[in-house]
Formats: structure tokens, C-alpha cells, sequence
């Protein structure tokens, strides 16, 4: 029994590797092309100055903020100007109101006086003057925690939740970090494509969309009650130390059930939650102004280069990644370079005079930051419902999305997401840059980003492998999001390796390989 297992299992090895494991000579690129990609990608960039002119003159580009919109007709006369096609703002639907923060003020009073390093999150409503007050300190998660709190917050300061004694020890590790040779090895020989490259989450859209559904609505519950309660205003801490803010927004964009809420540095927040222990009295004041626009409508700036191959111009390589930001920094690392590296890469196939044979098309995304909206709004237009699978002509005519979403680090590689016919295609793909160590290929992927969308109706959706940085330690979503955040060389790099793989995808005979449909969500 077990000779006949192996004599089998050599023989489905010898039949499987041609197909997933290999790819022809077709896969490999040019080295001319590639040459010419280089030289205008590293000598002719103008991936920073976009990246710094786009985050320090428009700032933050909350979704349906003034300032997006200003950032995103910037954009596309900038992409017009570099000689792309058919450029253009393309709605994807409607979600929430405009929130445009104006003025605010954080102060705490006494016992002394200080400036409290603070943010509001979106979507607050405006306060109507200035507001004073001794915080009370409380402790709630859910509803379970209701009861011991109604009918005791009306006309309150709340602060909400509790922090530890940050200590010398956990103030001590180093917040920026490449990618090791070690942990890309141990990317590359992961075998399991259902776990997430993290560690936590999920690697099905489906799923994912369940649980962040299910959080929203805990969320709102707890949001809903402090209304309710009447709450003059919610104070919480920051999740990461240093002052430094983790600021997102509300997700609930109807202003009537959000009191204004701060974010409060995590060290000031744990200060003044010592003193109401102690019980000395601390005494705070809050402003907040606001403007609103009740116009919702978002869309995605959408642009190419026509492919010339009678047979194949009509199917598109497609490159993205989200425009939206939070708004207590500028968005640099999350994710505006990610943005212009993009569009950098079309800049250096138009620049090269190349014609590819498909078209080669860029999406940058709105309202990912909320929940994927403006990727959703364009997957169901033109390719399929992601929960009932019902496709649309146009989904036999992409090739392949490529997304760039996990901070401005450079690209190490490739997440697969499960695409193991794939594997030998991005090995001949990414070879001419393996001095860069850019070439680790892992079954797994990252999921919480736009190619979600497309891996959900069963199409090739691909996230770029990159160096964490001090992305997650300092940067994300935070007021630290700023262009010091983002690397010159690391964008020339990324811009650099995703222009030679668009134009590689472009120019294949067939469409990169595709993963079996999935099957329809079960309560559709």
C-alpha cells in the first residue's frame, strides 16, 4: 500500500509541476524593456515629487472630504499629462455625508494646565462653543456593560476604557524593521493559503465582510448608548504610545447617534485616569468645529494604455490601490505613495513608448478605509456580485489586479493568495530583481485591502509583499502618517518593479491563471 501511495505520488508531482511550478520563455521580459524601465524609473522618477506635492499641499483625503475631492482633480490632470488614456472619475455609489474638520481645541484644566495631544475622530459632530467639565471614567465594551452606567452619563465628559503603566521595557523595541532573509524564507515555504500572512483574520471576503459587519454593529450599540445616555462628549486613549495618535472615524457617518469624540495620547490619557483615581480633580475643555456636505457620491480615478493586439486589447492588466486616507495625518504611507508608485508605473510604460497588447489600467480607490467601497462599487459594475457570484461579461476579460497597500516599504515580493498556478510565472516575473531580494513568492496573503474584491469573484487579485518599516508600530492611521513616513529609493523601487510586471502580465499569450469561483455567500 504505501510503495503504491508513493509510485502515485511521484507520478501526480511529475504531472502538476509543468503547469504550477514552471513557466515558458514568454513569462521572462525583455531585457531591453527592461532596461529602459530602469533607467527611466530611477533616473527620471517623479514618484516623490507627486507623493510630496499630493499629502503636504491637499493633506488628508477623508472619504467625501473637500480635501479629496481637491486631490483627486489634481490627479487626474497630473495623469492626463503623462500622456494617459480615457482618464476620468468614475462613481461607484453613494455612502455617508462630507466631514471637514475646521477647528478643535483639547485642554486639560486642572489639577494643572495642559495642552492634551488629541485628535477628533470623524465624523463627530460639532460642539457648540467650548466645553468644560470633570471627566467621569468608565469601562464599556458592550451592551453587557450598559447597565451599570444608564441613566449616570447624561451631561457628561466620558472617558471610555482603561490604559497600563507604560514601562521603560515595553518602551524599548525598535519601531522600524525590514524584512529579514529568515522571515522571507519562511514566507516562501508556507504551504497553508487559508491562513493570513499575520496571523490573524481571514483570507475569504466573504467571511471577512461577516465579522466586520458584526463589529460595526457591536460598535454602533456602544456609540448609540452614550448618545442616548447623553453624553456631552467621549474621551479614549490611543492605542499606540509615544503621543502617538491612532485616529480613524466613527464609521457611522449619520452625525446623530456620534457624540464628538477625541483620541487622546495614551500617556496624557493615562495620566489624567490616575488622577480620577486618586481622586483629584481633573478638569478638561473641548471645541470642536466641523462642516458637513450631504453629498455622498464617490468615485474612483480610473486611467490606461490602450493595448494594440487585436485579439487581446479588450482584456486589461489592472493596477490599484486606495486614494482615501484618515485625517489626522496626511495619508503618506496609507496610502498615497502606494498611490503615485502606481501611477508612476504607467508613467514609465508610457514614458518607454511601450504597446503592450492588453491594456494596462489603473484604479485608485475611494472609501477603502471604510469598507472597501469605491473596489466593491467597481468589481459589482463591471465583473460580478461578490456574495452571489453572479459574473458579468467583462470578468473573462481581466487578466490579473495588483494591489499596493501595506505602507510605503519596499516591495519584498509576492502574496499568491492561494494562486499556486501562478507560482512559476512570478518566479520568471520577478527574477531580474532578486539583487533586490524582491523576488519571495508565498502562497499566503494579507488580506484588509482592495484585492479582496477581486479574489472574492474569482479573479487573480494579487497584494505586493513590502517591508514593514515602522508601519504598524507608529504609522498606520495615525497623526505620524506624513511624507517623513515614505522612503525615496523604496518608491523608485516599487515603482520600478511594478511597471515591469504590468507590462510581463501584459504581454503573455494567455490570462494569468485563476483559482476555482467561490462559492455564493450562504444568506445572500
Amino acid at each position: 500500500m504505501q510503495t503504491t501511495l508513493k509510485k502515485f505520488t511521484v507520478l501526480f508531482l511529475l504531472l502538476v509541476i509543468p503547469f504550477s511550478g514552471l513557466a515558458s520563455a514568454q513569462d521572462r521580459i525583455d531585457d531591453a524593456t527592461l532596461a529602459k524601465i530602469k533607467h527611466e524609473g530611477m533616473l527620471n522618477s517623479q514618484v516623490m515629487e507627486n507623493t510630496s506635492y499630493l499629502v503636504d499641499v491637499f493633506g488628508s483625503r477623508l472619504t467625501n472630504s473637500q480635501n479629496l475631492k481637491n486631490a483627486k482633480a489634481w490627479t487626474v490632470e497630473r495623469m492626463k499629462a503623462m500622456g494617459l488614456e480615457n482618464v476620468n472619475l468614475e462613481p461607484w455609489g453613494t455612502w455617508g455625508i462630507g466631514w471637514n474638520l475646521e477647528r478643535f481645541s483639547a485642554e486639560m484644566t486642572a489639577p494643572t494646565y495642559e495642552r492634551l495631544v488629541a485628535h477628533p475622530l470623524a465624523w463627530s459632530p460639532p460642539i457648540n462653543g467650548t466645553i468644560s467639565g470633570e471627566p467621569l471614567h468608565v469601562t464599556i465594551r458592550s451592551n453587557a456593560d450598559f447597565a451599570n452606567y444608564r441613566g449616570k452619563l447624561k451631561g457628561k465628559i466620558v472617558m471610555n476604557g482603561s490604559v497600563a503603566f507604560t514601562t521603560p521595557q515595553t518602551r524599548a523595541a525598535d519601531p522600524f524593521t525590514r524584512y529579514s532573509a529568515e522571515e522571507l524564507a519562511q514566507m516562501a515555504a508556507a504551504s497553508d493559503p487559508t491562513r493570513p500572512a499575520t496571523g490573524e483574520g481571514t483570507t475569504n471576503y466573504q467571511d471577512e465582510e461577516r465579522d466586520w459587519l458584526a463589529a460595526l454593529a457591536r460598535g454602533r450599540e456602544v456609540t448609540k448608548f452614550f448618545k442616548d445616555e447623553g453624553v456631552l462628549a467621549l474621551l479614549q486613549p490611543s492605542s499606540r504610545p509615544h503621543g502617538v495618535l491612532t485616529v480613524a472615524g466613527s464609521y457611522f457617518p449619520d452625525l446623530d447617534i456620534n457624540p464628538p469624540t477625541f483620541v487622546v495620547a495614551r500617556e496624557q490619557y493615562a495620566r489624567m485616569q490616575r488622577l480620577i483615581q486618586r481622586k483629584i480633580p481633573v478638569k478638561v475643555d473641548l471645541s470642536l468645529q466641523v462642516r458637513t456636505d450631504p453629498d455622498g457620491t464617490g468615485s474612483n480615478i480610473v486611467g490606461e494604455i490602450r493595448g494594440i493586439d487585436p485579439r487581446l486589447r479588450d482584456e486589461v492588466v489592472l493596477l490599484g490601490g486606495h486614494f482615501d486616507s484618515w485625517h489626522s495625518g496626511t495619508g503618506a504611507a496609507d496610502n498615497a505613495a502606494s498611490c503615485m508608485v502606481m501611477v508612476e508605473a504607467l508613467r514609465i510604460l508610457k514614458a518607454i513608448g511601450v504597446k503592450p497588447r492588453r491594456t494596462i489600467r489603473i484604479a485608485l480607490w475611494d472609501g477603502e478605509e471604510q469598507d472597501y467601497y469605491g473596489s466593491i462599487g467597481y468589481v459589482k459594475k463591471h465583473f460580478g456580485d461578490p456574495m452571489t457570484i453572479q459574473l458579468k461579461p467583462d470578468h473573462a476579460k481581466l487578466s490579473a489586479y495588483y494591489n499596493l497597500d501595506n505602507g510605503a516599504g519596499r516591495i519584498r515580493g509576492i502574496y499568491l493568495q492561494g494562486n499556486e498556478a501562478s507560482r512559476g510565472i512570478f518566479r520568471q516575473f520577478l527574477e531580474p530583481f532578486a539583487h533586490l531580494n524582491a523576488n519571495t513568492i508565498t502562497t499566503l496573503n494579507t488580506g484588509g485591502s482592495d484585492h479582496m474584491a477581486f479574489d472574492a469573484v474569482g479573479l487573480p487579485g494579487f497584494q505586493f509583499i513590502q517591508d514593514p518599516l515602522d508601519y504598524s508600530s507608529r504609522v498606520h492611521h495615525t497623526n505620524l502618517d506624513l511624507l517623513e513616513s515614505v522612503i525615496e529609493e523604496d518608491l523608485k523601487i516599487n515603482a520600478v518593479i511594478v511597471a515591469a510586471i504590468a507590462y510581463q502580465t501584459a504581454m503573455r499569450d494567455e490570462r494569468m491563471p485563476r483559482k476555482p469561483l467561490p462559492a455564493p455567500a450562504a444568506n445572500n
